[in-house]
């Protein structure tokens, strides 16, 4: 009897404490997570992303160089000392692939272009050298790119900066890179490369960019080539990401 009776409490106490485990088992899985994850990107914004979103994207653009340094490019020749002189025009496209993400949305890849440039202007633009027939001017560069994943404005249009770093080589001198050749005593033909990107796009949309860009050429105050300013550009174009 009593061994029925401690059978009978036992399998009791069990029966109890199954539903009690199950619902603590739910309760447990509807709590939040822990909230440090939140903060995970204060914490170590340099730790690589556990889940990366890499890309890889194919841009193409247009524009015009100028006589201009590169701050006076960056400010459209707005407050220079001098009027700012357009000269010859590029149209370009470029490859791109993303290789890591970190916490702080920071991602770091490569980039590769071609480019033509053409125009009449052989050498400008304090002295100018005008040919009536159409010049031009390869330009092949490659290099290390740093972009932000963005920052959404409006839940509409996210933006997003971009930096390339790298080398430019080029078939001939043209415009006023031209010019700052002859000034310098240099050789343009290999020199660094710096591009600058603001890219928007919408939140309908977020693998399309309109992006404005400063093409950038420079010996690095005569690193390469002998030379100090090379060439610079405004362009504005599309970049697909996929």
């Amino acid at each position: 009897m009593r061994s029925v009776l401690a059978l009978g409490i036992c399998a009791l106490a069990c029966g109890l404490s199954i539903p009690a485990s199950s619902r603590s088992a739910e309760l447990a899985s509807d709590q939040p997570r822990n909230p440090e994850a939140d903060y995970s990107y204060f914490l170590s914004p340099f730790k690589l992303a556990n889940q990366p979103n890499l890309k890889q994207s194919v841009f193409g653009f247009a524009g015009r160089t100028n006589s201009g340094n590169l701050g006076e490019t960056f400010a459209f020749g707005v407050g220079a000392p001098r009027t700012m002189f357009y000269d010859n025009y590029i149209v370009a496209g470029a490859y791109q692939r993303d290789f890591f993400q970190f916490n702080s949305g920071i991602l770091i890849g490569a980039e590769i272009g071609l480019a033509d440039r053409f125009g009449n202007y052989t050498v400008c633009c304090d002295t100018v050298a005008y040919s009536n027939r159409m010049k031009h001017s390869a330009e092949l560069w490659g290099g290390i790119s740093f972009r932000h994943q963005g920052v959404a404005l409006f839940d509409a249009v996210r933006i997003s900066p971009g930096f390339v770093f790298g080398l430019s080589a080029v078939s001939n001198p043209i415009g006023q890179e031209g010019l700052n050749q002859i000034a310098h005593q240099g050789n343009s033909h290999v020199l660094f490369y710096l591009g600058f990107d603001l890219a928007f796009a919408l939140a309908t949309l977020p693998d399309t960019e309109l992006v404005i860009r400063i093409q950038h050429r420079s010996g690095g105050y005569g690193t390469l080539g002998g030379m100090k300013e090379g060439n610079n550009a405004n362009v504005i174009g599309i970049r697909q990401r996929f």
